[in-house]
């Protein structure tokens, strides 16, 4: 039933933890003070709590991922469960990224349960196997059956699979919007809240290009991009309609 493929040589695979060491680490070379193992519990006018004390700011950015409406009241932000793989190490059994055409058509619905195959292997040998999305609230445990869903489609694209070993599987959350975009802009309700989240699947291959428009936004520069579709009015546009 595969009608065709399409190979793209320069695509790339980013591992989002590194990527965020990296980030974090230029912005302390660049003066900024980074805390870890923190908890933050609520944004204040000017300022946010974080366990149990306050710090002055400005300015502060909601970029919590699938938590932000629980510090930003009001944005159309629900958590959307994600089954993963990820074998023993077995280098050349595959070179570069795998997906189907369908993983876009997986993305983007929110009404049931979907799957759809996505293979990408590590330096270390190792292949992560994804993907599944549910709409299932914070609800972490393992849904056996889309988790053997997303394996049987894995299967059908790669069949020597089963040859392999998994050695984890677990599930996490991506930030889902209504209308699949996120939101990047001024939270009007809160004078100085600014919002970088929603950004489903895609927020570290999106993380400098959000930055870059917010930052203009601060500074009151003009975007190089139109940042009216993706700002958070949408959401208190919902709520009112």
């Amino acid at each position: 039933g595969l009608a065709g493929s399409l190979r793209v040589p320069d695509d790339s695979v980013l591992y989002p933890p590194t990527m965020t060491k990296w980030l974090l680490h230029r912005a302390a070379r660049h003066g900024a003070r980074v805390l870890t193992n923190v908890h933050v519990q609520e944004i204040v006018p000017r300022g946010v709590i974080v366990d149990g004390r306050r710090i002055d700011a400005a300015l502060v950015v909601n970029a919590s991922g699938a938590a932000a409406a629980q510090l930003t009241p009001g944005l159309d932000i629900v958590p959307r469960k994600g089954h993963l793989v990820i074998t023993d190490r077995y280098p050349g059994f595959c070179r570069h990224q795998l997906v189907e055409l369908g993983y876009l058509k997986s993305a983007h619905t929110l009404d049931a349960a979907s799957v759809a195959f996505n293979l990408q292997p590590r330096r270390t040998g190792q292949l992560l196997i994804g993907s599944s999305r549910e709409l299932v609230g914070w609800d972490a445990s393992m849904n056996r059956e889309v988790l053997a869903r997303m394996l049987k489609r894995a299967i059908e694209f790669t069949p020597r699979l089963p040859e392999l070993r998994a050695v984890r599987t677990w599930t996490a959350f991506r930030p889902a919007t209504p209308d699949k975009l996120p939101y990047v802009g001024p939270w009007q309700p809160q004078e100085g809240v600014w919002v970088a989240a929603g950004h489903e699947g895609l927020g570290i291959t999106t993380a400098l290009g959000s930055a870059a428009v917010l930052s203009d936004l601060v500074a009151g520069r003009t975007p190089a991009i139109d940042p009216t579709p993706y700002s958070p009015a949408r959401a208190l546009a919902g709520s009112a309609s």
